[in-house]
């Protein structure tokens, strides 16, 4: 493997031991994939929550700030396992102590405080061929498809060793010759809804697993968040980092994403395909929850405006509990037009800097869950052990009136 001057430099101790620590993670990942050099990236996301991380990363991330460590690179981080009223929720102290153990060290760190698995959309916006080093299946889509920015799935330890480095193997979605379209999927319905594109990118990821889907059938004129759950939703039901959609994403409007050759498959999408998906991801008939959560991804600000529209006004029905997550930027600018206030004089409640996937709901003992996000509707039954029911954004806030 190439190593630079400044490569050699970290790895020999120049900087410190944290930073020669990290160069050797890195340099053995590049061994493993057989790469030839490294390559600069310009950013990183890291994970940041113990409910994905547990004592190894801790303890993983405590070692690295008490050597110092720093970051290299702007570097935002992934939301947090805790709420912020988080004795509020009955999570034992001991399960806090270490989030808020991570909290610390990824100060010391350097780490931008964001707490969002959507940085794309205020602090840590990659332009189109930019190198990044990102973590968080969702941002991952996001960062590759639409803004046409470079990185893999990086795992975590990975992702902290870029950002305090900015040096990554040149792997994977790094190469031009990994970026081409493998399957091509033809969306058989003319007119989608929000909630369609949940539901599209749940069969996706179903059906193509860890390849790249070229997707035909998107209006041009599909909006950024709708995008956004689309690739939310195929990065969790299958392992989707990059996909195209024809005469929207950059690399699918620039130049052929199949690179002239034909799709290995092709896989048409139709209304009665989305409809058995929106029956087959429920695991009940029920349609009474004990708790409506949307905001997995973080819910963006137009997606929000929707919300407090159908609240104005409303109260929410007494014994049902409706959870919105967002980051903070995106609540500092709601409050700045006054939608977080028709949304809490309703009795809902705003969860910021976490999310309903890593955080430990299964001690607050919900028996069932309603939301709109596919990614929700995948994880919440086997992580948190509840019953889903898989319900457009409508549904949900009118649900939780009712």
């Amino acid at each position: 493997m190439h190593l630079t001057n400044n490569d050699l430099d970290m790895l020999n101790g120049k900087y410190g031991k944290a930073v020669q620590f990290a160069m050797k993670l890195i340099i053995i990942i590049g061994e493993i994939y057989q790469t030839d050099d490294l390559i600069n990236v310009s950013s990183a996301h890291i994970l940041g929550h113990y409910g994905s991380l547990y004592d190894a990363g801790v303890e993983f991330y405590e070692k690295l700030a008490n050597l110092n460590a720093k970051c290299r690179i702007p570097t935002t981080v992934d939301p947090s396992s805790l709420p912020e009223n988080w004795k509020d929720f009955n999570i034992p102290d001991n399960y806090a102590k270490k989030q808020l153990r991570l909290y610390k060290a990824i100060k010391k760190i350097g780490v931008i405080q964001t707490w969002s698995c959507t940085p794309y959309e205020f602090v840590n916006i990659p332009r189109y061929g930019e190198y990044i080093a990102w973590a968080e299946s969702s941002a991952v889509a996001y960062a590759n498809s639409v803004l046409g920015a470079r990185t893999n799935r990086t795992p975590a330890g990975l992702d902290m060793a870029a950002a305090i480095t900015g040096r990554m193997p040149r792997i994977g979605f790094y190469l031009d010759k990994n970026r081409k379209g493998q399957v091509l999927v033809k969306i058989k319905k003319k007119k989608l809804t929000d909630f369609d594109y949940h539901s599209i990118g749940y069969i996706i990821g179903k059906r193509v697993g860890t390849k790249v889907p070229v997707i035909e059938g998107v209006p041009t004129n599909c909006a950024s968040y709708q995008l956004k759950c689309l690739g939310s939703a195929a990065a969790s039901s299958g392992a989707v980092s990059l996909f195209h959609v024809i005469d929207v994403t950059p690399e699918a409007i620039k130049e052929d994403p199949f690179k002239e050759k034909s799709p290995e498959e092709v896989i048409e999408i139709t209304p009665d395909d989305i409809e058995n998906t929106i029956q087959k991801i429920s695991t009940t008939q029920n349609e009474e929850a004990d708790i409506i959560a949307i905001g997995c991804p973080h819910l963006s600000l137009e997606e929000l405006r929707k919300v407090a529209k159908i609240l104005k006004g409303k109260k929410i029905c007494s014994d049902t509990r409706f959870w919105i997550y967002l980051s903070r930027a995106v609540y500092t600018i709601a409050q700045q037009m006054d939608l977080i206030t028709d949304i809490k004089n309703s009795g809902a409640q705003i969860l910021l800097d976490t999310c309903p996937v890593i955080s430990p709901l299964k001690y607050c003992r919900f028996r069932s869950m309603m939301t709109n996000s596919a990614k929700i509707a995948n994880v919440v039954p086997t992580e948190h052990n509840m019953e889903v029911i898989y319900r457009d954004l409508e549904t949900c806030v009118k649900g939780a009136i009712k």
